[in-house]
């Protein structure tokens, strides 16, 4: 699997609804061409990546910054189940016990971008782990992609820089497979598409104000504008069908 066409995607930890979807986007259309999706088990995009390749049948790699008996974050240790159960790949450097330490992560991200062709950053703070992947591969003479973003968000500062230095600005699958020679391009459009339209429009509004990270029905109602009980009703129904996953505290994240 090492020696598979592959791309890194990386990004913020805390990502926001437009990370979410453009990681998850992007990490399917790749899949769908046949390309492998390397990231590092992080939460945020990382995960992201990692659940949308497997979900088009593709191949993922993690690397950890850890060793394989101290999986990091926690959360993420099921995660790191289904890649193995799904025929990816986990790999570290360090040895079975070794503990979470931060100083281990450049040396990590150095490693992602190494094994791949190029990397997409999709959301990044300014000098954060994920610009350090980026700036790795510039070094490695690997092609760096960035998805632009909001310049009056925190997220959108490192991905925005990258493009400055010369990261390839990307807005779909095919920027990305012309700069790596792929020129056949499975159209991924459709699906995308078809995806969405599978939550019953009365329930569209309050669902695409919930990403993969934690929300409560408070925000929800905010951003909505709507009755509280109307919302409570749509999460009900939403979970029901399980679309979206109520996690403790009353928190709510799409499934």
């Amino acid at each position: 699997m090492l020696n598979k066409t592959a791309i890194a995607i990386v990004g913020s930890r805390n990502c926001s609804e437009y990370g979410w979807m453009q990681a998850k986007k992007f990490s399917n259309a790749l899949s769908k061409n046949g390309i492998c999706i390397i990231s590092g088990l992080a939460i945020g995009i990382d995960s992201i990546a990692h659940s949308s390749a497997m979900s088009h049948k593709g191949k993922t790699i993690a690397v950890l910054g850890s060793g394989f008996n101290n999986i990091y974050p926690k959360e993420n240790k099921r995660l790191y189940e289904k890649i193995l159960e799904n025929d990816g790949c986990v790999i570290s450097e360090y040895p079975p016990d070794t503990k979470v330490n931060t100083k281990y992560f450049p040396k990590r991200n150095e490693i992602i971008s190494a094994l791949a062709l190029g990397v997409l950053v999709v959301e990044a703070k300014y000098r954060s782990g994920s610009t350090i992947t980026a700036n790795s591969a510039f070094k490695q003479g690997k092609k760096v992609f960035a998805i632009p973003s909001n310049i009056d968000s925190k997220l959108g500062i490192g991905t925005n820089k990258l493009i400055q230095k010369g990261a390839k600005l990307v807005t779909n699958i095919q920027d990305i497979l012309k700069e790596i020679n792929i020129n056949k391009c499975s159209d991924i459009e459709q699906d995308w598409k078809y995806e969405n339209k599978m939550v019953p429009e009365k329930y569209k509004l309050v669902y695409s104000i919930i990403g993969n990270m934690p929300i409560d029905i408070n925000t929800i109602c905010n951003r909505t504008e709507l009755p509280i009980q109307d919302v409570s009703e749509q999460l009900t129904m939403l979970e029901l069908n399980e679309y979206i996953r109520v996690l403790p505290g009353d928190m709510f994240v799409k499934v």
